[in-house]
């Protein structure tokens, strides 16, 4: 998968590709979290268009205001530009959006290893409801069909009106190829980093598609024993903690509890650590059955460097397991050291895993992915973190002298 971003914050122009554990690391204000971000502005412009263009940079965690404060150098007579690849059945599909404050232009193309190609662009303004439905002519596997598109979904139907059960089967492939990108955004989930739960009751609660306050996670994790048992499965291999929803008998009231297995200790999750709490909301989002890919800043904190290292082996299994997908930003020495040990044992391959070391030079922020190798050893070296240890080195020698 693969993510294009122009005149996005501090992003002038960038292409980054996504692994299935992709990790952002750099100095503060270096960019990072404009990664995290431009992911989801995409979903809200494709899924939730009917709205003015701040709604779009609106996470419900964060709002990051209007479109000039958004775009590059808030320089508003500049557009955005956020593209997704993804490809799917020998397709390369690439959908996104060009926009400025006012409306935008919708962009849709695929692709082969043969001579197959498709574009097509559709102008709107915003707020905008959807409701063009432009016909586009293809041909495919020597066939003729109309591609109806509004700019978000998109149908198929073969042009000959004695339509083959292939031509039917072609048709249905396409359909679901050219609204795969947007099928991948509807599983895009973020866990802030204001996360946990900070109440010992909790009663059932409507949920948003996004589901950002503590109330809708306790809620979504009440309504699901299976995914209880997921949360405590890896939580117990993070944290030594069991997890558990207990209601009290004749009511919608119940509590979030971990279980400390070394000393069989029970508590509510607002009186164990932080680290144990903001946990349990990370795993509850993450191994939803609706999410596949979760993004995520500084997942470290409040955990001790073990429990770090555990947390990076459980996202291992999380991927190889469970088919998720995380894009992350972090501080963390610990932590991406933890995934590359991972990478020399085999337990994760150098192409299922990403590092970007995140730079800003003036104004605009450059992602350089690093290359890992089968060893484990990544190019280059994690400078950012390196220097600053070489930093205090310098410093304690100078002590000693």
């Amino acid at each position: 998968m693969k993510l294009d971003i122009k005149n996005f914050r501090a992003i002038k122009e960038q292409h980054v590709e996504l692994a299935p554990i992709t990790v952002v690391y750099g100095p503060n204000g270096a960019g990072k979290s404009s990664l995290l971000y431009a992911l989801l502005t995409l979903k809200a412009v494709l899924l939730n268009s009917n709205q003015a263009s701040s709604g779009f940079f609106n996470y419900v965690f964060a709002s990051l205001g209007a479109f000039e404060a958004v775009v590059f150098d808030h320089q508003t007579n500049s557009e955005i530009e956020l593209l997704l690849t993804v490809e799917k059945d020998g397709l390369i599909l690439q959908h996104g959006v060009r926009f400025g404050d006012k409306q935008g232009v919708f962009k849709l193309s695929a692709s082969n290893d043969s001579d197959f190609k498709f574009h097509a662009e559709l102008p709107a303004p915003f707020p905008y409801p959807a409701n063009q439905q432009n016909p586009f002519d293809l041909s495919y596997q020597n066939q003729d069909f109309t591609l109806t598109w509004n700019g978000i979904t998109a149908q198929v139907q073969a042009t000959q009106p004695n339509t083959t059960t292939q031509a039917l089967e072609v048709a249905n492939l396409l359909a679901a190829s050219f609204n795969a990108p947007a099928e991948v955004l509807r599983k895009v989930n973020v866990v802030p980093l204001k996360r946990g739960f900070s109440k010992p009751f909790y009663q059932t609660q409507p949920l948003s598609s996004m589901m950002i306050n503590e109330d809708e996670v306790a809620t979504f994790l009440s309504q699901d024993k299976y995914l209880i048992s997921r949360v405590s499965h890896y939580l117990e291999k993070i944290l030594e903690r069991d997890f558990r929803v207990n209601f009290q008998p004749g009511t919608a009231i119940f509590s979030l509890d971990a279980t400390d297995r070394n000393t069989g200790v029970g508590t509510e999750l607002v009186n164990e650590g932080f680290g144990v709490n903001q946990m349990v909301y990370f795993l509850a989002k993450a191994l939803s059955r609706d999410v596949e890919w979760t993004c995520v800043e500084e997942p470290e904190i409040h955990l001790h460097p073990s429990a770090v290292r555990r947390f990076a082996r459980a996202l291992g299994d999380m991927v190889n397991d469970e088919g998720k997908r995380f894009l992350v930003s972090t501080h963390s020495e610990a932590f991406v050291s933890a995934l590359l040990s991972l990478v020399a044992e085999r337990k994760l391959r150098p192409e299922q895993v990403a590092f970007y070391m995140v730079r800003k030079e003036g104004r605009v922020a450059h992602f350089e992915r690093q290359t890992v190798h089968e060893n484990g050893q990544i190019e280059g070296g994690l400078k950012t973190f390196v220097e600053g240890e070489l930093e205090d080195l310098k410093n304690f020698l100078k002590v000693g002298q």
